[in-house]
């Protein structure tokens, strides 16, 4: 009798040992590549697929970036700016935007990609809600300023007196060397500002004085006027 050999063959080859490539259960799907497939399949998705879709594969899917960057990169007032289109976009963040804002308005930019090119801002999310109201402002008696046709924020009126300049005779004609007003800041930081004060111009700087140093400011120039008329009358012999 004579013996039988068995001989056990991997499966993944033949007995010629060339290599067998099992059938595939189910064909791959080629990723969509060209701009009209990647909007018509994003215009496919529901609002429920897309939300629940994580945001970094909705950006590899529609082809967009995020950058974050500096402030001061971008026009004052906007947190986000988007430019492109889909397949290709941009989107740059400030870096001083919280984290918790970020994802909102990236996905706010996303809903509106189109295969047009596009650019968007994106402004602050928390702003102040501002009533316009009509009010009266109680005036002082000096003030020249005219307040009734005031149209802006209510602190930004300033009760300012008409000016009072000293000249320097010359001749080619008097030239000005000092302003003088009243003035009432009621919304000033500096609270000799928000009392009744005098201001000096050289038209360089503005100093403001208290009504005590104002007097006290007087006193000086009164005794400047008699010296240097002393001193003019000493100038001529006189």
């Amino acid at each position: 009798m004579s013996d039988t050999t068995h001989t056990n063959v991997p499966a993944a080859f033949r007995q010629s040992g060339a290599p067998v490539t099992p059938p595939a259960t189910e064909p791959a799907t080629a990723s969509p590549t060209a701009t009209a497939d990647l909007y018509a399949m994003w215009q496919g998705m529901t609002i429920g697929e897309a939300a629940a879709t994580p945001l970094p594969k909705l950006l590899t899917l529609l082809g967009v970036t995020v950058e974050e960057v500096e402030p001061e990169t971008l026009q004052i007032g906007t947190h986000a700016t988007f430019h492109g289109y889909i397949g290709d976009g941009e989107i740059r963040l400030s870096r001083s935007l919280p984290q918790v804002e970020r994802e909102p308005i990236v996905r706010e930019f996303l809903t509106a990609i189109t295969p047009d090119p596009a650019t968007r801002t994106k402004g602050p999310h928390r702003y102040r809600v501002t009533k316009e109201i009509t009010g009266t402002i109680e005036c002082y008696d000096w003030c020249s300023e005219p307040h009734h046709e005031h149209t802006g924020n209510i602190e930004n009126i300033v009760h300012q007196s008409s000016r009072i300049t000293l000249e320097l005779p010359s001749e080619s004609g008097p030239m000005a060397l000092l302003y003088a007003h009243i003035a009432v800041d009621p919304f000033a930081v500096d609270v000799v500002q928000r009392e009744p004060h005098i201001v000096i111009d050289d038209e360089q700087s503005l100093y403001f004085l208290p009504l005590m140093q104002s007097v006290e400011l007087c006193t000086e120039l009164t005794e400047f006027a008699a010296s240097l008329r002393s001193m003019t009358a000493k100038a001529v012999g006189r």
